[in-house]
């Protein structure tokens, strides 16, 4: 059986405080999309690991995605404010 969890992504060559970089970078609804993703994966191991009867890890799994889903929730505003900006540098910038 193959292990699914791993220390580090192995189809990308980079550490994990860069990769916490890389995506930090995104826009932020880009972001909060990638949020949005991993928040439902968590609940969905959650999940996976309350029908086995894991019930402390299925708990501490929910919580981190609601919480990471919270956080999707305020980049998305954050996006909501600085899109503006963003229009107005990148009409600047291809003319």
């Amino acid at each position: 059986m193959k292990n699914k969890h791993t220390n580090k992504i192995k189809s990308f060559d980079i550490e994990n405080k860069d990769l916490a970089i890389e995506l930090g970078d995104l826009y932020y609804d880009s972001l909060a999309d990638f949020l949005a993703h991993l928040a439902q994966k968590l609940e969905d191991d959650g999940d996976k690991d309350y029908s086995k009867k894991r019930l402390d890890l299925a708990y501490n799994l929910y919580m981190a995605s609601k919480l990471i889903s919270d956080a999707a929730k305020h980049i998305d505003k954050s996006w909501e404010i600085s899109e503006p900006f963003v229009n107005e540098f990148l009409e600047k910038n291809n003319d």
